[in-house]
């Protein structure tokens, strides 16, 4: 009976090393892009769904809602990289009391992205309105703005995300012009 051989020779492992370093070469760059995409639509996907959750909640209750940013779930910041909280404003100073209950809240905004566009608190009347009419843009910290995007609100409460209208990789705001990071 003759034997066979089993296993690898030095050559063939090492071959086979070099094309998985080669392919790791090579994917490993589109896999961080996916990465930095997924964590800027993740957190444009939960400020969308608190905005329209705000907006639902003062339509379907005819009453006044606050969304705003806040560090305690007690009290409104200005900075929307913090966790947001929604409230039916029952006294309408803004900031919400103890007997205010939180209709919904969302996580801070990734620390790998950064957020512009909106400061302080945003009023949802009965009607749906709101007084915010602007472009809030989620950048990643590479500041790249191929891989923004931003959700685009209107005065009527309606919330659109942006899109790459001229082609040219970098999705527009809400006056036309191209989504730039800091």
């Amino acid at each position: 009976m003759i034997g066979y051989q089993k296993g690898l020779t030095l050559v063939e492992m090492m071959i086979a090393l070099a094309v998985m370093a080669i392919l790791i070469t090579v994917v490993s760059p589109n896999v961080q892009t996916i990465l930095v995409q997924n964590r800027i639509v993740a957190d444009i996907n939960n400020l969308s769904a608190a905005i329209k959750h705000a907006r639902f909640t003062a339509v379907n209750e005819q009453t006044d809602v606050t969304l705003c940013p806040t560090t305690n779930y007690s009290t409104c910041t200005t900075s929307w990289a913090q966790a947001k909280m929604v409230f039916i404003d029952s006294n309408n100073n803004g900031q919400r009391d103890n007997e205010e209950p939180i209709v919904i809240s969302t996580d801070p905004v990734s620390a790998q992205n950064t957020i512009s566009g909106a400061i302080g608190s945003v009023l949802f009347s009965a009607s749906g309105g709101t007084d915010l009419n602007t472009t809030v843009t989620i950048c990643p910290d590479s500041g790249d703005a191929s891989l923004a995007s931003a959700l685009i609100v209107t005065l009527y409460g309606r919330v659109t995300t942006a899109k790459d209208n001229d082609g040219n990789g970098v999705k527009e705001d809400h006056t036309g012009s191209a989504l730039t990071c800091p």
